[in-house]
């Protein structure tokens, strides 16, 4: 079987809940994350970085594909650009943005 998510959209606690319902990811339990992991919600950041967390422990159990607000045309106008440069800086939003383009298309 496989886990397949989509459109999370930084809803961190709903992140979590989906894992409470389904388990967490383990080689006997693979998710894949179809995109638009961020945008919308005030979780963006901590929802990305843990969806990263997973995938460098599982690394062929755990897998993420780009969606479209994996973007800078849906990153500003949908709140993630925002969220990032509020709590971090702007080479960090620019290190999301380097690290989404080389994520496969959803």
């Amino acid at each position: 079987h496989l886990n397949v998510v989509g459109d999370v959209h930084g809803q961190f606690f709903d992140l979590w809940a989906i894992w409470e319902r389904n388990g967490l990811p383990s080689p006997e339990n693979p998710f894949l994350f179809n995109g638009d992991f961020v945008d919308r919600g005030s979780y963006s950041v901590e929802t990305l970085l843990t969806l990263l967390a997973w995938k460098v422990a599982y690394p062929k159990h755990f897998r993420l594909s780009r969606g479209n607000h994996e973007a800078h045309n849906m990153n500003v106008p949908y709140g993630f650009a925002g969220e990032v440069l509020t709590k971090y800086s702007e080479e960090a939003y620019f290190n999301f943005l380097r690290l989404f383009s080389v994520l496969p298309l959803g």
